[in-house]
């Protein structure tokens, strides 16, 4: 198995990943590390570390993920591939059973397994067996999967014409896979953590207009597996819509309702302190009197 790892300007998580990946035991593996143009000072001097060390780094002008990802397979020796992102860790078991997978089902082409969070957000993300047509609504299916070189050469690769190389690489990869009738394998267990930024090209494709153009050239490119489904699309794709909108009108209706609950509070506590200027003018006026009186000849008498 050859596990390829790009790399642009992440020099501060990659020592992680590498380690995840020698932490695997006795699988026979081989470890490329794509630098895609990476500008950043200390990445570079950390790429050049491991160069000295003897590890495999291959350096390219920066032309995005899917490119890099295809050097790195191409070059590749393993007749299985896993991609780890470079700000990414695997489990020590999971190329050893992916590997076992393979060799044991022919047919079965992408062996991927659940996912843990760590970073921004945590929590486990616990994925559900291969359907296609969940496939098709929206990609659930992590880049860090095992998978024959075969599927790649088949697939041509992953797209590097993706629109702005904004991502979604790995969707429009599975598609392709799905096309060329390869089966998926779910191992129903942790099997990578996924580091969780803010920053993260994931961000980026969910912007909506970014969305909007990159689900528009998935299906495009892959009219002939939406065209059957178009009517079932659509309608699950219209449903989650409208049940957001109901979701964000309710929330609208709560958010109403705190707010008028917040103005009577100001209320109750404007009339409240009022009420004490009220008790303490009073107290005050009644301790003048007190002190009038204790002064007079009168009370002195």
């Amino acid at each position: 198995i050859s596990v390829v790892i790009p790399c642009f300007n992440h020099g501060e998580y990659i020592l992680d990943a590498i380690a995840s990946v020698e932490a695997s035991g006795e699988v026979n593996y081989e470890l490329i590390v794509i630098n895609d143009g990476s500008t950043d000072v200390y990445t570079l001097g950390v790429l050049d570390k491991l160069r000295d060390r003897g590890y495999h780094v291959v350096d390219l002008e920066n032309q995005g993920l899917a490119n890099a990802r295809n050097h790195g397979i191409a070059i590749a020796s393993g007749c299985y591939i896993l991609p780890l992102d470079s700000d990414n860790k695997i489990r020590p078991n999971y190329m050893r059973k992916g590997i076992a997978i393979l060799d044991e089902s022919p047919e079965i082409g992408i062996v991927y397994g659940d996912v843990e969070f760590f970073g921004e957000t945590t929590g486990i993300w616990s994925l559900p067996d291969f359907d296609l047509y969940r496939l098709t609504i929206g990609n659930y299916i992590d880049a860090c999967a095992v998978f024959r070189k075969q599927v790649w050469q088949d697939c041509g690769g992953y797209d590097p014409d993706m629109p702005d190389k904004w991502g979604y690489e790995d969707w429009d990869f599975w598609l392709s896979a799905a096309e060329k009738r390869w089966q998926f394998w779910h191992i129903p267990e942790v099997m990578f953590d996924y580091r969780t930024r803010s920053d993260s090209m994931v961000q980026t494709c969910k912007q909506p207009i970014n969305q909007k153009r990159l689900v528009h050239y998935i299906c495009s490119k892959h009219i002939d597996l939406y065209t059957p489904r178009l009517a079932d699309v659509i309608a699950d794709k219209e449903f989650v819509a409208f049940e957001r909108m109901v979701e964000l009108d309710s929330l609208r209706l709560e958010l109403q309702r705190t707010k008028e609950e917040v103005e009577r509070s100001r209320d109750r506590e404007q009339k409240t302190e009022e009420n004490l200027q009220a008790i303490a003018d009073e107290v005050a006026h009644l301790k003048a009197m007190i002190e009038a009186m204790a002064t007079s000849k009168f009370w002195q008498l």
